[in-house]
């Protein structure tokens, strides 16, 4: 007993930092399997992705390809986004190519708008003389598509 007393007594400092440091490591891992193995409880993690109507996808592309100033378009859905993007002619303005996206956002329901993220691409074919312009639309938003505020250009700078 009188041992164990004089090595408390000599390392008293060294133990009361071990056990310190003993309860920093088991609150960082408490910590940690928390982040990483935790259930989800956020509005985006709850989103049961659904099965996507199987015309959808046709029915964005003929509205957007019914306005004679898109040449090309694309609609890609992957998990919970649908990904769409339209080629303009060169001459289109950005305002315009603007409004000519807000026709899809009738095109889905409102139970597909809970679910479903819209990431919109705009560009002219002519990207050098023209522009490119990315837009999106999320669930947890005020539903408004939103715009990158740059003309971007594929020079870098």
């Amino acid at each position: 007993m009188n041992k164990l007393k004089k090595v408390w007594n000599e390392n008293k400092v060294l133990f009361v930092l071990g056990f310190i440091l003993l309860i920093c490591i088991i609150v960082i891992g408490v910590i940690a399997i928390k982040s990483f193995y935790s259930s989800c409880d956020n509005a985006y993690c709850n989103r049961k992705v659904e099965e996507l109507r199987n015309t959808l996808p046709d029915e964005i592309k003929n509205k957007l390809e019914e306005n004679k100033s898109i040449v090309k378009t694309s609609v890609l859905v992957k998990n919970a986004i649908v990904y769409i993007s339209a080629t303009f002619n060169n001459d289109t303005k950005i305002e315009d190519a603007k409004k000519a996206m807000e026709v899809i956002a009738p095109l889905f329901t409102e139970e597909e708008l809970l679910i479903y993220d819209l990431d919109l691409t705009i560009k002219t074919e002519d990207i050098e003389k023209g522009f490119i312009l990315k837009g999106a639309r999320n669930t947890n938003g005020n539903g408004n598509i939103v715009w990158s505020n740059k003309k971007e250009s594929s020079e870098t700078e």
